[in-house]
């Protein structure tokens, strides 16, 4: 009686034991994907126009605001900000390939914090490469003044008070261009 009584006590006890604690896991993901670029309100091409320059003389700079750029990157590691002029920094006379008479300089200043700025007019004569690290500034978005400057083109006055410029009459045109690919 004593080794059923036994039995049964031990298999009240096993029943009344909890078993061994089980455990639910919740295994979390999301991907972000890299969001890199350099923005303007009013679209992706911004016209700069320093009108006639025939007037101007040419030790006068006139000075073409082009508004603001606003960059933002989530890249961990930045982005690469290349600013390239398809001329080598000159606006060419349309229907010639530049030269003397047919090509007029000029240059660009890029403000802002964050290693934005251009440190003032910068000619373009070869690419203006910058690595900017990444960085809450640009999680955020950072902007910064773009401005154009060229030299008027109007000659010192020849015989008889003769006006002049130093190069031939047309529209001259380059195209600048901000690039920004993530690091």
């Amino acid at each position: 009686m004593m080794k059923k009584l036994l039995v049964v006590s031990a298999a009240i006890a096993a029943t009344a034991t909890p078993a061994a604690a089980q455990t639910l896991t919740y295994e979390l993901e999301a991907e972000v994907a890299v969001k890199c670029g350099v923005y303007k309100f009013d679209g992706p091409s911004v016209p700069v126009n320093f009108a006639d320059l025939s007037t101007t003389p040419s030790d006068t700079f006139i000075t073409e605001s082009a508004g603001s750029a606003t960059y933002r990157c989530n890249a961990p590691g930045g982005f690469t900000r290349t600013i390239s002029s398809a001329n080598g920094g000159v606006m060419i006379r349309t229907g010639s390939s530049g030269g003397a008479g047919n090509s007029i300089p000029f240059e660009m200043s890029h403000g802002g914090g964050s290693g934005l700025g251009t440190g003032g007019f910068v000619p373009l004569t070869s690419n203006v490469i910058s690595n900017l690290g990444g960085s809450t500034a640009f999680l955020n978005g950072q902007t910064g003044g773009v401005n154009f400057r060229v030299a008027g083109v109007a000659a010192a006055p020849g015989g008889n008070e003769a006006p002049g410029t130093t190069v031939f009459a047309g529209d001259y045109t380059d195209i600048v261009t901000i690039s920004v690919v993530a690091n």
